[in-house]
C-alpha cells in the first residue's frame, strides 16, 4: 500500500462503514484505529447495534473516511471495499491496536470488529490540484 494511503489512515479517526442487510443498504459512524499494516481497519461498536449484530465474519462492506479544510477547497479522502473479519489471531492484534490508541474504550462494553481492505482509491485535492491512486490487494496477500 502506498505510504499517502497508510499515513491518510492513521491520521483520521473517523469512518463511515455501510453494508447491505434484507436487500437495504445500511450505513454507520465509527471511530476507529488502524491495523500495524495499514491494511485494515479496528472499531468498536455496541453489541445491542444493528450492525452488530449483522456483520459476521467475510461479511463485506464499503466505506469512506474524509478530511475537508475549513475553507472545503483542499479536501482528502478514501473509498473501500473490504470484509469483516474475525479470525482469533486478527482478533489480538486489533483489539491492542485499539486499546493503544483509544485506552477510555477499554471501560465502555462492546464487541471489537476488523475490516480487511480489498480495495482503496484515495483522493487528495490542494489548492485545485487533484491526486489519485488505486490500491488493490494481491492475490497472494
Amino acid at each position: 500500500m502506498q505510504k499517502e494511503i497508510q499515513e491518510f489512515l492513521r491520521t483520521n479517526q473517523v469512518a463511515t462503514i455501510c453494508y447491505v442487510i434484507d436487500s437495504l443498504p445500511n450505513c454507520f459512524n465509527c471511530v476507529y484505529t488502524t491495523l500495524p499494516d495499514a491494511e485494515g481497519i479496528v472499531f468498536k461498536s455496541s453489541g445491542s447495534s444493528l450492525h452488530s449484530r449483522v456483520m459476521q465474519d467475510e461479511t463485506p462492506v464499503a466505506g469512506t473516511i474524509y478530511y475537508a479544510s475549513n475553507s472545503g477547497l483542499n479536501n482528502c479522502g478514501v473509498q473501500f471495499i473490504g470484509r469483516v473479519a474475525a479470525n482469533d489471531d486478527m482478533y489480538a492484534v486489533a483489539k491492542t491496536a485499539y486499546y493503544k490508541r483509544f485506552p477510555m474504550a477499554l471501560v465502555i462494553p462492546g464487541n471489537i470488529f476488523t475490516i480487511i481492505f480489498s480495495s482503496i482509491k484515495f483522493s487528495q485535492t490542494t489548492n485545485g490540484i487533484r491526486y489519485k491512486l488505486n490500491w488493490e490487494r494481491g492475490l497472494y496477500e
